[in-house]
């Protein structure tokens, strides 16, 4: 028997739209990311906070990450096949999964991957006895059935179910037991309904308004419990973490800390801390990347997913490992690679081959993050480098300064090489085939900010391979980075880890992540006291996600001001 999903929703727009879903059908994610506006329709003010109204909360549809996370946490190691494309806005496809719904397709594929995950979870009943309070030994069973519907669909929907929730799979259960006689499978089929609804697809944390402080939306326990999960690991909150919100452990810093403590010392933090890292940094478009193989056959896809170990790897590194500055990661030397990648930073080989810890020379030009193959290779074209993209992954990941889009129907391609008509072809460097681009009026607002920056990193290549000469022309890597000269890519690094952005740029992306939206100008304050949280704990990763979900606005869905000014200019 197939359980189709108006089974169990009823009527699904009715369902759906009862939760306050944002409308619009999502579009874009992995290979096809779509751009979409910030949440709350303000304008950007100086800082780049949002001003104008702040509208309501809305849930947020689960990421691709978060959806696997959880149905692995939820029903064991099961294959998973696609599902819904996640959709970037602001840089994040947190913040895009609280702007779009679940398109009328994307129901049909959620249904699909959760009917194969529930089948391969229940195919060994006794293995299933794992995943619920108990096994029914009969269709007659109905207080198992019961128990195990109200347990499972307290972690999969991150809070209690009432009454008639329970009833509701309970009957579903009956019916599939009754056409079926297979006490099993009415439970499997209830626990892919569970899985089926907007209560697990989507976070449900809208807050309730609180008179006492102002009339702000105030997240219950249960919400908290998911913010935390969500924060720290990128998937749903265990029975530890739903116990304390049972018992209102999370309502002071103190609770919060407690479990904050318990959650980063297991090793889903990390997922989470990766996942934040590989939304930050774009590491999505890395299955789309592709190099000519003519001119760069060593672009494999071991090399691809080395590259992406190595800077994971890294994050660990500071965060878990052996918990130091996190900017280390702007100019350190460190890096973590194989026999593969090993070639590419010109470092030796070894036995075993395995990705391990290695340490670039001091007179290397690569250093930190913007060294990194990885972001090299993200930020370059297929067949060269491209100082523009790379300039702009600098100035917006790493500093959260504004770049203005380019102008309608701009031509972005580069002159070609030329030279007398019949004769050979005059090559010129990168920097030289730019300068049009920077003395054009209309181009030149972008590229002046972005060009002298990326330009530090033209000896790499478009694979990040190191080069002396491009096309046998010497490299001018010079520039300055606000007022700050620079002679390479190494001296960068060192100017990226002091610049006095980047503590505040740091804190920012972390705040519209976890907030699924860009922050507003009212939380400032916040901000304020979380690079002081930081700066005091040694520029700690792990402390400022303490600071984080401890701060007294991580428990309010809105800033302290419910209604902005239009005129606000920021702080």
């Amino acid at each position: 028997m197939r359980l189709t999903l108006a089974m169990v929703m009823g009527t699904l727009s009715g369902c759906y739209a009862g939760l306050g879903l944002p409308d619009g059908d999502g579009d874009g994610g992995e290979g096809a990311a779509a751009e979409t506006t910030t949440s709350g329709g303000g304008s950007e003010g100086s800082g780049g906070e949002a001003v104008g109204e702040v509208d309501p909360p809305t849930l947020r549809r689960l990421t691709r990450v978060e959806f696997s996370n959880s149905v692995k946490d939820l029903l064991g190691p099961v294959t998973l096949g696609p599902v819904e494309v996640d959709t970037e806005a602001e840089g994040f496809f947190s913040v895009g999964a609280a702007q779009v719904a679940l398109s009328p397709a994307g129901v049909g594929v959620y249904e699909l991957a959760l009917d194969v995950a529930t089948s391969e979870a229940f195919a060994d009943p006794a293995a299933a006895t794992a995943l619920v309070a108990c096994m029914p030994a009969s269709r007659a069973d109905s207080d198992c059935i019961r128990e195990s519907i109200a347990a499972f669909g307290r972690r999969a929907w991150r809070r209690p179910l009432t009454a008639a929730e329970v009833d509701r799979y309970l009957a579903i259960a009956a019916d599939v037991g009754e056409q079926t006689g297979d006490e099993v499978a009415a439970l499997r089929h209830a626990i892919w309904g569970l899985l089926q609804s907007p209560n697990f697809l989507y976070r449900v944390e809208l807050g309730t308004t609180s008179e006492e402080d102002g009339g702000r939306l105030k997240f219950s326990a249960w919400e908290m419990a998911s913010r935390l999960s969500f924060t720290l690991w990128a998937t749903t909150p265990d029975d530890t973490l739903l116990d304390a919100a049972q018992s209102d452990d999370l309502s002071t810093s103190e609770g919060i800390r407690a479990q904050a403590t318990r959650l980063l010392a297991d090793p889903r933090a990390r997922q989470g801390v990766r996942n934040f890292v590989a939304e930050l940094y774009g590491f999505w478009r890395l299955g789309e990347k592709d190099k000519d193989p003519a001119l760069y056959p060593g672009w494999t896809p071991t090399l691809k997913e080395v590259m992406r170990a190595d800077l994971l790897a890294r994050v660990e590194d500071v965060v878990f490992d052996e918990p130091r500055d996190v900017f280390e990661l702007y100019d350190s030397k460190r890096v973590f690679v194989n026999n593969e990648l090993a070639r590419s930073y010109g470092l030796p080989e070894v036995e075993p081959d395995v990705l391990r810890p290695d340490t670039l020379p001091e007179s290397d030009a690569r250093r930190g993050l913007i060294g990194s193959a990885l972001i090299l290779s993200l930020n370059s074209l297929p067949q060269r480098t491209s100082a523009t993209q790379r300039g702009l992954f600098i100035i917006d990941k790493l500093l959260c300064m504004s770049v203005p889009p380019p102008p309608p129907n701009v031509d972005t391609a580069l002159d070609d090489d030329d030279g007398v008509p019949g004769g050979p072809p005059v090559h010129r460097t990168l920097r030289e085939k730019l300068e049009p681009h920077r003395e054009n009026q209309e181009c030149a607002v972008c590229h002046n900010l972005t060009d002298p920056i990326g330009l530090a990193l033209e000896h790499f290549d478009t694979m990040g391979r190191y080069r002396e000469t491009d096309l046998g022309l010497a490299i001018d890597a010079s520039g300055e980075l606000d007022g700050v000269p620079f002679a390479d890519a190494d001296e960068l690094a060192g100017i990226l880890r002091d610049h006095p952005r980047a503590a505040s740029c740091l804190v920012d992306k972390l705040q519209t992540y976890v907030a699924g939206r860009r922050t507003f100008s009212e939380e400032r304050e916040m901000a304020d006291q979380l690079m002081q949280a930081l700066e005091a704990a040694d520029n700690r990763f792990d402390e400022l996600l303490y600071a984080l979900v401890t701060h007294d606005d991580f428990r309010f869905a809105n800033p302290r001001n419910t209604a902005l000014r239009a005129d606000e200019d920021g702080p």
